[in-house]
């Protein structure tokens, strides 16, 4: 069997041949049209932090945007937003795999703080996308007072309203201060090539 290192010289070809549409200058899409894309455009930074209008807003990160699902049945139900107008994973695999690894570490980081700050049993990762065609992602936190329906896969009810009674700020920034302050520095260059592709506010 092979060394690891041996592998390494495969690896970085298939990745960079499967990564063909994220040539430089970068230009990320952006559609009018979409929902996430205009919630996306109004992340802005304020004081050294990124900040959005809506109280579910959890962090902006590398290549996502994070925020809490309006449904929190299970609390701490998260979307992890791409910053890139994709519509298919098959793609992303095919044609931008960089930005879906960078994609992942951001996936990573907040469900290790869903873990710290809301103290699941585990979190369900599941990609939809009935109600919106752009790219994303739901962390959904599972607990041991599910009972037996810990087995089974999670209720979806498809909110599309902030429910008035449960603290979606709260929640947000408890998850937001669990988050590591420092990314890899492949998710920093493609965080800059996502900033640099992105049109003009």
């Amino acid at each position: 069997m092979p060394e690891i290192e041996d592998l390494l010289p495969l690896f970085s070809k298939s990745v960079l041949e499967r990564s063909a549409g994220l040539t430089l200058p970068y230009k990320a899409k952006v559609d009018p049209e979409c929902s996430f894309c205009r919630k996306n455009r109004q992340v802005y930074l304020a004081e050294d932090e990124y900040e959005h209008p809506e109280p579910t807003f959890i962090k902006r990160l590398p290549v996502s945007v994070a925020a809490l699902s309006y449904e929190q049945d299970y609390p701490g139900r998260t979307a992890i937003i791409l910053r890139d107008h994709e519509t298919s994973m098959s793609y992303l695999l095919e044609h931008k795999l960089l930005l879906f690894i960078a994609f992942m570490e951001d996936v990573s980081a907040v469900a290790e703080a869903i873990y710290k700050a809301c103290k699941p049993v585990k979190v369900n990762y599941a990609v939809f996308m009935n109600m919106h065609d752009h790219f994303h992602m739901h962390l959904i936190p599972r607990y041991g007072w599910e009972g037996e329906n810990l087995r089974k896969p999670p209720l979806f009810r498809g909110v599309d309203k902030l429910d008035p009674d449960f603290d979606y700020r709260s929640l947000a920034l408890k998850i937001r201060h669990n988050i590591p302050g420092n990314s890899s520095q492949f998710s920093e260059y493609m965080e800059r090539m996502i900033d640099a592709g992105l049109p003009e506010k």
